[in-house]
């Protein structure tokens, strides 16, 4: 088969674009990111956290969901920024996505083994402690 191109290499032309040599790649745009921003969120954050331990709320559970809520919003902001996830693909998030899927899924299937072992082991004397007594 002949090229219907002529004057330029075998394959050059097709969907309209001429082929990129081999070997050479363009250079990727720069993102600036503003770290003394990030670093102050994160400063922030931390003073946030310092507070709300010492703040204790009557209910644990509250504590325990705001000091999480602060913690992953921490988490996120340092993923995203100094980690650089903000400027990648959607593909990396599919790679975050899945092992965090399969963490919670393993979490959820100890809870069982963790509350119904708390029985148990208050059943168990202790070494050299005679079972039934004080």
């Amino acid at each position: 088969m002949e090229s219907t191109t002529h004057g330029t290499a075998p394959g050059a032309g097709r969907m309209g674009e001429p082929e990129e040599p081999h070997g050479h790649t363009e250079a990727t745009p720069h993102h600036h990111v503003n770290y003394i921003m990030i670093f102050l969120v994160l400063v922030a954050l931390t003073i946030v956290t310092v507070m709300i331990a010492m703040k204790r709320f009557d209910n644990e559970l509250i504590n325990l969901a705001l000091a999480m809520l602060v913690a992953s919003i921490k988490a996120i902001c340092v993923a995203m920024y100094f980690m650089h996830l903000k400027f990648e693909g959607k593909l990396i998030y599919l790679i975050l996505i899945v092992p965090l899927i399969l963490c919670v899924i393993l979490m959820a299937a100890l809870i069982p083994d963790i509350v119904y072992a708390l029985p148990f082991n208050r059943m168990t004397p202790y070494p050299g402690q005679v079972p039934g007594g004080h």
